[in-house]
This record gives structure tokens, sequence and C-alpha cells, in this order.
């Protein structure tokens, strides 16, 4: 059975409804559904006052759809009525979830065994940093971006630093650079 989901702009409207009734002035909000989240049920960005869901599971389990979505919401009310110092589920954002009739649950139960090993599957991307001294030009290849004092000269973090893909071809690509591309690309 396929279950439809609302459109993002009636979860919109809907999230605007939530901050008003927590008195928050800039009601403001941008509901999207995200495909690419894979456990997640839901996620706030405070500062954007923007909230990503998740149509995989919330079709799971479209119940819980009013509670991810306030608790999302929760998170923009909290940061725009207290600011940026408070704990992301501490008491602001808990007395906001009950305010709404919502048990301040910090996760949800709905089941993600059979999405885990595709988020699995997925690789973390490796890269390889070239550091390039800006005093003495001396080049080092490394798997990780490392400051402190230069092998060439002493000098202390006068590094340039560029990234590519940890593959030949991105080895081949830093190892080709000079330090005026270098400096050129940091502009």
């Amino acid at each position: 059975m396929r279950v439809t989901l609302p459109a993002a702009d009636e979860l919109q409207r809907r999230a605007a409804e939530l901050l008003a009734g927590w008195r928050v002035r800039d009601t403001a909000v941008l509901v999207q559904w995200n495909e690419r989240l894979t456990t997640t049920a839901g996620r706030a960005f405070l500062r954007g006052g923007r909230i990503e869901l998740n149509p995989v599971l919330l079709g799971r389990a479209p119940d819980q759809l009013p509670m991810v979505l306030t608790h999302e919401a929760a998170h923009i009310a909290a940061f725009r009525l207290f600011g940026a110092n408070i704990q992301p589920h501490g008491r602001h954002w808990r007395s906001l979830m009950r305010l709404a009739g919502h048990e301040p649950a910090v996760t949800h139960d709905i089941p993600v065994d059979d999405l885990r090993p595709a988020a699995k599957a997925r690789r973390r991307r490796r890269y390889v940093y070239l550091r390039v001294c800006e005093r003495c030009g001396d080049r080092q290849l490394q798997p990780a971006p490392r400051y402190g004092r230069c092998v060439g000269c002493e000098a202390r973090d006068s590094f340039l630093v560029m990234k590519a893909p940890a593959t030949a071809a991105g080895e081949a690509a830093l190892s080709r650079l000079t330090l005026a591309d270098v400096r050129a690309a940091h502009g």
C-alpha cells in the first residue's frame, strides 16, 4: 500500500502554525522532502529556518509525521526564542514539545534495519592533501592536512593546502601544481 504524504507547502503551513502557537515572531520556515536521508526522520537547519524530512521513513510510518515535524519546528523555535547557546534537546525544546502536545522524544522508533546496509555500503570519500609552504615552497602530499613547522625552512603555519580525491589521478593533479598555482587558487 502506497501512502501519499502531504506536500511540502502544507507542511510549511503546519510548521508556521506551530511557531505562531509558541509565540515566535518570525514564523517563516521552509520544509522540504529529502530522499537522501537514510535513517534520520528529519533535521532542522536553525539559522536558515529550514526543515528536511525523510519521505521513505515517514512513508512507512505516516502517523509519526506530526511528531517529527513538531520535533524539528521546536528546534527552530527554541533557537529563535532563546538563542544559539541552548542544548539541542534541552529544557527549552522539551517545553515546546509538551506545549504542542507531544512527548519530547529525542529519537524516532521507525524501523530502519533494512535501510542500514545501504547507508553502510556508501563509502566515505577519501582525500589527499598537498601542503605547500608559502615561504620556501616545500611540498608535502599527506593523507590529512597537517600544520606546524615547515620541514624546509622551519617557518610555522605558513602553509597553503589543496585537496583532491585520494586516487592516482588526484595525487597526480596535486603533484603538478606549482606554488603559483596554489597561491592563485587561494586567491
